[in-house]
């Protein structure tokens, strides 16, 4: 085999094997799936419910990502337990919004569609966070289920599920302005939530990125 078609025949299947992983990634449940344990390990019956699938079809979604090494399971118990497989799988997928948002004009339709329904509230960017953070300490919400808020949250942050908070609104300071987050672009969570409290009297500011993108901000 001469040194050109040596090279060739490398190229061809190094781009398949890459097509494996774009495989894998072509699917919106297998996103989300990912997206959900960007956030901290899950057992297949958390994921299922979280995303909602059946336990069958998530664990089917699941092994597809585990052969080609997005997720790697452990067993922790009596519970097996899915989490990511390296570091870099949370960087590709907030690089996957990234490039979307800026390529395709339907996404950014979507997010003005749900931005929309209401007036529009603040939104702080991570360097608009991180400076509040050190200068006016706001009151952060956490609308996250509380393992994932347990895994890592933001500096202070407080945790109130979105499907709890509006029955802990006692606990929530009204003379506090308010910064509430979720688990990123692709979860409405914080502007609905974020729109309610502020139909309520509250002072409300909104933070669309994930805790890992604001981590790995701060490791810059």
């Amino acid at each position: 085999m001469t040194t050109t078609n040596l090279a060739e025949t490398y190229r061809d299947a190094a781009y398949t094997q890459l097509v494996r992983v774009g495989k894998a990634l072509g699917n919106s449940s297998r996103l989300k799936l990912l997206n959900n344990l960007v956030q901290g390990p899950k057992t297949v019956e958390e994921l299922a419910k979280t995303v909602g699938l059946s336990v069958g079809t998530a664990s089917k979604n699941l092994q597809l990502l585990k052969q080609v090494g997005l997720v790697r399971v452990e067993r922790r118990g009596n519970y097996v337990v899915y989490d990511l497989a390296s570091a870099q799988v949370p960087q590709v997928l907030s690089l996957l919004v990234d490039v979307s948002e800026q390529a395709l004009p339907e996404l950014r339709a979507l997010e003005q569609q749900l931005s929309a329904q209401w007036p529009p509230l603040p939104q702080l960017s991570i360097t608009d966070i991180t400076r509040e953070l050190a200068i006016s300490q706001p009151y952060l919400i956490d609308l996250r289920p509380a393992d994932e808020y347990q895994v890592a949250h933001l500096p202070g942050a407080h945790n109130f599920p979105y499907d709890q908070i509006m029955q802990r609104l006692a606990e929530i300071p009204r003379d506090r302005e308010l910064v509430v987050y979720c688990r990123g672009r692709l979860c409405g969570y914080s502007e609905m939530i974020g729109q309610q409290l502020k139909d309520r009297g509250y002072q409300v500011q909104i933070f669309q990125m994930t805790v890992w993108e604001w981590q790995q901000a701060q490791a810059q």
